[in-house]
């Protein structure tokens, strides 16, 4: 599991939209878990699964042909989130700050000055227009490819072994 961490607006979905299709084209499945500390209200008034939340009930899901929405109170975390996923390679965490989980960083300088990779030295690698202050590997955001083959390395670097049921180191 990799967080994805920056400030609102930095870019942390695009990247992630657009580092998906190559990470899929290197072999790998990837599955995306994302945190946020505004609240939310996905499911929709008056429908099956809000009836029964409303009445009472302590999570509620619902299967269609097309997926599986599940409503209920938040995880203890990033990975007991992560547990709830198919098996996959790599789990791409979008924010997760307090996390302990190695970290890309996303940075643009017109949105904040400031550098998480600055204090959290689990910032493995950068994606900025800007220099980073300390030495990392640092990728352009228009260019993800060496990015993508960066991921790909550290799942297969020695003794880093590819888990089943979304657990990936």
């Amino acid at each position: 599991m990799v967080a994805v961490s920056g400030p609102s607006g930095a870019g942390k979905t695009r990247l992630i939209t657009r580092l998906l299709p190559l990470l899929r084209r290197r072999g790998l499945t990837v599955a995306v878990i994302k945190h946020t500390g505004h609240p939310h209200g996905l499911d929709v008034p008056g429908k099956d699964t809000d009836l029964f939340i409303r009445a009472g009930a302590v999570a509620a899901a619902i299967q269609g042909p097309a997926g599986l929405a599940y409503f209920g109170p938040p995880t203890a975390g990033a990975r007991a989130m992560a547990r709830l996923l198919p098996p996959c390679d790599l789990i791409l965490a979008e924010g997760w700050r307090s996390e302990p989980l190695p970290r890309l960083e996303v940075h643009r300088r017109a949105v904040e000055a400031a550098f998480l990779c600055a204090t959290d030295r689990r910032v493995f690698a950068l994606v900025s227009d800007e220099p980073a202050p300390r030495r990392l590997p640092t990728f352009d955001p228009d260019r993800l490819g060496p990015l993508a083959d960066l991921l790909v390395a550290r799942l297969a670097r020695p003794g880093r072994r590819r888990r089943a049921a979304g657990r990936t180191s």
